[in-house]
């Protein structure tokens, strides 16, 4: 994958379904589902559904840019608005690239499916106790998931997490660390993990699956905007 930023740019097919974190006036942060558009990079075009750009963007933030390049593998740098032409375009420069493990602040897609989490510390780690917890998943990203589990995951030391991918549908497993955990309704927990030992295969098909969901929900919106 190219390193360079105008390269970075120049791999990205145009038309490419892709994501973009724009910061409000107000300061909020908000995730938006969009259309790649080439333009003379390092400065391209994205284009946006109906009604769903923001009135008040924050320009002088810089915008956390999510894509896919011709041959499928992710392509994330941060970018400067240069221009927003209307209520459906914006024009960018892209001046910097973002850390993987950066990415989650900026894209985490909605997608509900089935994750495990377990423990099996053995004999010689007699303080904790074997535990398996099944619950749902938030979201996810290629560095962590949101989950809904049943009880609190009260291990401090990374736990094997299992996820039931529907888009490739693929189990894949990988360890991951509390980072947050809070009790809603219900008796469940809301436990956020950071991956911590994860195989480039297995970040590879989560953002498959980030992506698929991704093209779902910007055609879903499309679609209705259109009926």
């Amino acid at each position: 994958m190219p390193t360079d930023i105008t390269a970075l740019v120049k791999s990205i097919p145009d038309n490419q379904p892709s994501t973009v974190t724009l910061t409000h006036l107000a300061g909020k942060k908000e995730q938006l589902s969009c259309i790649f558009k080439q333009a003379s990079p390092p400065s391209f075009f994205l284009l946006f559904p109906p009604d769903s750009l923001p009135e008040a963007v924050d320009t002088k933030r810089l915008c956390a840019f999510v894509s896919r390049d011709m041959h499928g593998d992710n392509v994330s740098f941060a970018a400067e608005i240069i221009e927003i032409p209307n209520n459906r375009v914006v024009e960018l420069v892209a001046r910097k690239a973002i850390r993987p493990e950066d990415l989650r602040e900026y894209f985490r897609v909605n997608l509900r499916t089935m994750v495990e989490v377990f423990c099996d510390p053995g004999k010689d780690e007699s303080r904790e106790l074997p535990f398996e917890l099944q619950g749902e998943t938030v979201d996810i990203s290629q560095t962590g998931v949101l989950t809904i589990l049943p009880d609190e995951c009260r291990v401090q030391k990374p736990v094997m997490i299992e996820l039931d991918l529907p888009n490739p549908a693929e189990t894949v497993i990988c360890s991951g660390q509390v980072i947050r955990s809070k009790r809603i309704r219900n008796n469940r927990w809301l436990t956020a993990f950071h991956f911590v030992n994860i195989s480039a295969r297995t970040r590879d098909i989560i953002a498959k699956n980030c992506f698929a969901e991704q093209r779902r929900q910007l055609r879903e919106n499309i679609q209705t905007e259109e009926y």
